[in-house]
Formats: structure tokens, sequence, C-alpha cells
């Protein structure tokens, strides 16, 4: 039976319903102008944010092609050849192929001695005196010195780096070369603001060292001013705001800029307002259609669930909350049409309810079986926990404990020292001339040599004594309840025995020998201290022919004279 005018007129439902229906309509319109209006302001600060994020990883590239610049120089000051400080070897240097293509056209690079007197430089037409605009007094021997940004004769804008070459025989002299601005253009050339954008790159003072129009505005000097930004000041310009400059070409563009004081390098991205106008037109667009089409959408639902909804919904919903209350044996929902789109939510609800009564019995029989999972998964969890606590304590190559696990092992057996008054020493070993192992044989027979040297040692020592790889050819050997002088048998055993053994790696012989440095522990001076004094010893042992047991002993370094025991 149909619902009569009357009912609807009286029916809260209807009611509530046509004063949702207006409360919608006032919203949908709001929450659109609202939208539009956001939607136009995110416009503009997503091309903005997106051109800064543009402009900033563009800034990296650029900054760091000049920290690779000046870290190529330091290399090359630190190369025999140039610290040699000779003129023809350095000019042979310096002009051959693996260094002439570190170097672009026009950039050149030249060799002072201290008095600041060319020695040679890059000129494949003999040593021509090359100026370069810097104070040699000026250069640091910490880092690079780079000079203002200048032109010289080709008219490119340059900068002048310089670093110290140090020669004791000598004295130390300078190493300049200049960094062309051509190494940029390609990255500049490349980046795109918008689809027909500009990107201006300038110094502090504002003067042009890019443009897309190379023709007009990198013959000769000229200034950001000339474009038509005004008096902006790119190195205290700190304005982050998002706002438009107006060209002397008539054109308004979306500004961003960066500037980086320690190469003395702006960059000014350009997009045109057009582009800009055009997103947000179509943002507008979009906004008003939406508008529309709820309007509509709204009108034709709600006039359909008036007309058709309400009181089989009305049913619907006295069944769900008996379901919602754990009424799960009420009977099925039945509709007047199994055709409609209610007669099939109703199919659909009443195959939901059966779902709904057999998924909870099914979950009630899963619920023990998850427990069960949950348990095993926990116990796996601790298990792989174990498993990776055990490799982050130990090292990889020669499966001893790493530095990290020596210390906290050592931290223990201070807290037993100081508890029972129990002495115990340390022993620091450095294989000798490991380098020239790796250099000579290379790296795999340097790390075969470490892992002899480890189980070698490893073998020699009591059970509760320790020994771990403290780093590269370092090993650290804790000996508790060990006087220093016991010690330095232990030690002597140790270098006599990696003295008298062979090791083989892929047939070859490698004789290595190892020196220690001994040091037993002082409460009044910690461990760290102790370790120390003991690396202190080594030192003293490398300095004075390796392959020895040294003691540190009464602040003083000694070397021991006691054989190994038996």
């Amino acid at each position: 039976m149909g619902l009569k005018f009357s009912n609807l007129t009286n029916s809260i439902i209807i009611k509530s319903l046509l004063l949702l229906i207006v409360s919608m309509l006032v919203i949908v319109m709001i929450g659109t102008y609202v939208f539009t209006q956001r939607q136009m302001k995110t416009t503009l600060k997503l091309s903005y944010d997106t051109n800064e994020t543009q402009l900033q990883q563009l800034a990296n590239t650029v900054n760091n092609e000049m920290e690779q610049f000046a870290s190529r120089l330091t290399l090359l000051a630190k190369t025999s050849e140039i610290q040699s400080m000779d003129k023809l070897i350095a000019a042979g240097y310096l002009k051959s192929f693996n260094i002439s293509s570190l170097f672009i056209s026009g950039e050149s690079i030249s060799l002072f001695d201290r008095s600041y007197n060319l020695v040679c430089n890059n000129s494949m037409l003999g040593s021509t005196k090359i100026t370069y605009p810097i104070e040699f007094n000026r250069i640091s021997p910490h880092r690079p010195t780079i000079s203002p940004w200048f032109r010289d004769t080709d008219g490119t804008p340059k900068r002048a780096f310089g670093v110290v070459v140090s020669d004791r025989a000598m004295g130390d002299g300078r190493l300049v070369s200049n960094f062309s601005i051509r190494r940029l253009w390609k990255y500049f050339s490349e980046y795109k603001v918008g689809q027909n954008g500009i990107l201006i790159a300038c110094n502090g003072q504002g003067e042009i060292l890019y443009h897309p129009d190379m023709r007009t505005w990198l013959d000769g000097i000229h200034k950001i001013t000339e474009l038509g930004l005004g008096d902006m000041n790119i190195k205290q310009d700190s304005d982050n705001s998002i706002r438009f400059v107006k060209l002397d070409n008539g054109k308004s563009y979306l500004i961003n800029r960066t500037f980086n004081p320690t190469y003395d390098l702006g960059l000014i991205a350009l997009q045109p307002k057009t582009e800009i106008d055009a997103m947000v037109s179509s943002v507008h667009h979009v906004s008003q259609i939406i508008l529309f089409s709820s309007i509509i959408a709204i009108l034709l639902v709600s006039l359909w669930q008036i007309l058709i909804v309400c009181k089989p919904l009305n049913n619907l919903i006295d069944h769900i909350s008996q379901i919602t209350e754990g009424k799960l044996d009420i009977e099925e929902f039945k509709a007047r049409s199994s055709q409609d789109e209610i007669g099939r939510l109703a199919k659909v609800f009443n195959q939901m309810h059966a779902t709904i009564k057999r998924q909870i019995q099914e979950l009630n029989a899963h619920r023990d079986m998850l427990e069960k999972e949950v348990k095993e998964r926990t116990y796996e969890l601790e298990q792989a926990n174990k498993k990776l606590d055990l490799i982050s304590r130990t090292d990889e190559l020669t499966q001893l404990p790493n530095r990290r696990d020596m210390h906290r092992t050592i931290e223990k057996e201070v807290d037993r020292a100081n508890r029972f008054k129990k002495a115990f020493s340390i022993i620091f070993i450095d294989i000798d001339h490991f380098k020239d192992v790796n250099d000579t044989y290379g790296h795999a027979a340097g790390d075969a040599v470490l892992k002899s040297v480890a189980s070698t040692i490893r073998s020699l020592l009591r059970k509760y004594d320790v020994l771990a790889r403290y780093g590269g050819e370092e090993f650290l050997t804790l000996l508790p309840e060990t006087e220093l002088k016991d010690a330095a048998h232990v030690a002597e055993r140790f270098r006599k025995q990696i003295e008298n053994q062979t090791i083989f790696f892929g047939g070859q012989e490698i004789k290595v020998t190892i020196t220690l440095g001994v040091a037993q522990f002082d409460s009044g001076l910690g461990a760290e201290r102790c370790i120390q004094l003991a690396d202190k010893a080594l030192y003293e042992g490398k300095e004075h022919g390796r392959n020895r047991v040294i003691l540190w002993t009464d602040d003083q370094a000694v070397e021991s004279t006691d054989k190994p025991l038996a």
C-alpha cells in the first residue's frame, strides 16, 4: 500500500529528509565556494612549491659541482708530482691527458712557489702566465680559497680556486685554478620552469651569470635590475612569500629564488603568470561543474527517497537494530518486490544476516587457533631477535666479538675486578705492515691473514679470556685475573707464534709479525684509559721497529724481556 500525501507531510522522517536536503544544498554551495578558493590558492602554492623544490635540487647540483671541483684541486695539491715543485715534473703532470680531461675549455690550473712566482701551468704553449684575481697570502691550508666572480679575456664568468701545496724542501706553494660558469650551463639549459619559464643565475652583486638569451644578457656585464627586478638584493632578500614580479617585457612572473653565500651564486626561477592563471581557470570550471552536478544529484536522490525508500528503509533499519542488539534469530526481511533496489537490498541484507551468523561461529572456532599462532610467532620473533643481537656483537670476517661488544665485556670485568679486587690486563695487537699485504697480495689475502692471526691467538687463550677485533688490523685481548708480568708472557707467546707461522693463500707464502702493547687495569684511571695506555705502548712498539711486546708501567713504555711460557 502506497503512502498517502497526509502521511508524507506528517512523517518526521520526511520532515528530517527535507531539512537534510536544504542543509546539504547550502553546505554543497558553501563547500564548493570554499573548495574553489582553496584550490585556487593550492594551485598557486603547488606551482610555487614545485618550482621551489626543483630550484633547490638544481642549487644542490650546482653546489656539488663546485664542491667536486674544489675537492679535485685539493687532491691534486697532495700528489707527489705537484708537491715536488719541480717545473718539468709538475708541468708534465698538469698537461697529461688524465689531468687535462678534468678541465673544460677556458679553464686553467697553475702552480706557484712560496714566493708566489709561477712554476708551471697546464697551458700547451709553454707556461704562459695567467693572472688570477686572488690574494695568494690569504689561501688557507685548511680549505680551498675562492675568489669573487670575474671575467677574463674570453668574457666568460669565472671564479679562482686556490689551495696550499705543502712541500718540506721547497716550502709551501699555491695551486690555483679557475672555475668556468660554462660547467653549469648544461644544468641551467636543461632546467624547466613550467612550460615557458625563465631561469637566471647571478652573483651577490646582481650581475647576470646565466640567462637563456645569452647573446643579449651575457655579452658584457648586465645586472638583474635591467630585467625589471627593481632593487632586489638576492643576498639579503629573505621574503619567502608567494608573489609575482613584473619584468620590463610587460609580463608578470611567479618568482622563486635561492642564494648560496659560500659560492656567491643565486638562482632565480620565473614562471609566467599566464600559466598559473590557466591552471586556476581550469579549477574554477571544474568547481562549477561539481556544484551544479551536486545540486541536481541531491534533488533527484531526495525525490527518489521520498517516493520509494522511506517505509522499506524504516523496516530495514528496524531489522538492523535488532541484529545490532544481538538478535540473530529474527525472521528474514521481506520486500514487496525482489526486482527493484529495495528488493535486492533485502536479498543482500538477508545474505549478510546469514553470513554474520556463520562467521561468528567460524570466528569462535578460529580464535583458539589464532592465539596458538600468536604464541608461535612470538617465540619465532624472540629467536630472531636473539640472532640479530648476536650478529650485532660479532665481527663478520673473523667471527670474533666486535669493538662494541668488547667494551661491554670490559665494563663487566671492571665491575668484577673492583668487587673482588682482582687485577686484569689488556693486550692491544696490531699486524705489522698489513697495508703492504693488501697492496701486494690483494684484499682477499689480507682477509685470510686477519682470520689466520685471529684463529692463532684465540687458540692460545684460556676459555675465559676474550679476543675481539677492534678495527682494521687491530685486535684487543682481555685477560681476567692476570697481572702485567703474566700478561707480558702471554703477549710474547702471541708474538712468537705469529712470527713462526706461515700463511698460505693462492699458492703464496705470507709471513707476518705483530706488535703488542700491554697495560694492567688501574681502577684510579678507568678502563678507557687502560685501553689508551695499551694503545700508546703499541704505538711505541711500532715506532721502534715493530714485532715486539711493549709494556706500559710507571707512566712509561718498556719493552718486554720476558720469555714465553712453556
